[in-house]
């Protein structure tokens, strides 16, 4: 019997964000139990240039769509996969390659990779809930990050038509050993407001002051304005890293890299102690779910999917509430086995989306039959 043939229009990286970790991690064509054909939809040279409508990402944009025709125009495609846009500008894109994509394959399975999407069908003008219901209603199955985030399209999307795949914890991140004895901090994300930069820049002097020892590791690129995340408080990164960090002469107590991936990854990783990411808004985070295989205790925000993630006794701070934040972490440093614990149930808790349980929930549920 011959395998069925699934096209996927996705970006893989570089440069290297949750979708694009995520997805090449589902997609491994080794361990894919179909045939797989990728467009790379990845073009951009960093992360701080998507969501931006240029000359270049139009021109960029359209030579995927000539792949993308000519690749389902070649294979007919049993099923073909794509990553949904969560604002309009994003929609757009979806409806049109949705619409392209609906005569070549009998099934189009679509992925909502974040925590908002109801915003583009409970809060939006006229028009984009428009163009969203009947975007969306074009797929025969849209693939949530976890049961609760199906509530974000309630009243848009039968329930019959979503699923559940959460983010795949990589295998690699399991074998990493933290030293709980030092006093080091990670930040993985972009380095914006809506990851909740500033609000860990903000409560860096008493941190340092409260633990003379104390590093920060931070992994990602500076976005000063935010393209998709727009209701977050309007205030400058560069500012605040100014005001908090550089005019108390406090540079040297950060590390800070971008387009970070591979082996050099996880060592930044294996080197904390500490995790540490106050998003405002989040589906499902790759990089706390990396956090968790490695065994490092979270400090997160109950934002998305992150609630059903973590353990019980995870200390989890309101976004933006940087009292709470430096409890948390107080608290964290001030003890070693406190760190060992919490990290230990987090390990224990992320063999739940091991990469290899999690491609298989995916292969099942890109051909699963309707109820």
């Amino acid at each position: 019997m011959a395998k069925r043939e699934v096209v996927a229009f996705v970006p893989m990286g570089p440069p290297y964000a949750g979708p694009e970790v995520s997805n090449s991690i589902l997609l491994k064509p080794d361990k894919f139990p179909f045939n797989l054909h990728v467009i790379n939809t990845s073009y951009q040279t960093s992360n701080a240039e998507k969501g931006r409508l240029t000359l270049r990402s139009l021109a960029a944009w359209g030579r995927n769509l000539l792949k993308l025709l000519r690749t389902l125009a070649r294979v007919g495609p049993d099923a073909f996969y794509y990553n949904l846009s969560a604002t309009p500008l994003g929609l757009v894109k979806d409806f049109v390659v949705i619409n392209l994509a609906g005569p070549f394959t009998a099934r189009i399975v679509a992925h909502a990779r974040g925590g908002h999407y109801y915003r583009l069908h409970r809060d939006a003008p006229l028009w984009v809930k428009i163009l969203a219901l009947w975007t969306w209603n074009k797929c025969h199955r849209i693939l949530v990050q976890s049961k609760g985030l199906k509530e974000q399209f309630r009243g848009a999307v039968p329930a019959y038509k979503l699923g559940v795949v959460p983010n795949p914890a990589p295998e690699e991140f399991f074998h990493l050993r933290p030293d709980y004895s030092k006093r080091v901090i990670l930040f993985v994300g972009h380095r914006s407001v809506a990851k909740g930069w500033t609000t860990l820049l903000k409560v860096v002097p008493d941190i340092v002051e409260r633990f003379p020892d104390v590093r920060f590791v931070a992994l990602g690129t500076e976005i000063e304005e935010e393209t998709n995340i727009t209701w977050v408080p309007k205030e400058s990164v560069r500012q605040v890293w100014k005001e908090y960090v550089v005019k108390r002469g406090l540079e040297d107590r950060f590390t800070i890299r971008e387009n970070v991936h591979g082996v050099e990854k996880l060592k930044f990783y294996e080197s904390a102690s500490v995790f540490v990411l106050p998003s405002y808004s989040e589906g499902f985070s790759m990089a706390v779910l990396e956090a968790m295989a490695t065994g490092l205790p979270v400090i997160t925000t109950p934002v998305g999917a992150l609630p059903e993630v973590l353990p019980e006794g995870t200390p989890f701070v309101k976004p933006g509430d940087t009292e709470s934040l430096k409890e948390a972490l107080i608290k964290l440093l001030e003890s070693e086995e406190e760190r060992k614990k919490l990290g230990g149930r987090n390990r224990k808790r992320a063999r739940d989306f091991h990469e290899d349980r999690v491609r298989g929930i995916f292969a099942e549920e890109l051909f699963r039959t309707f109820p």
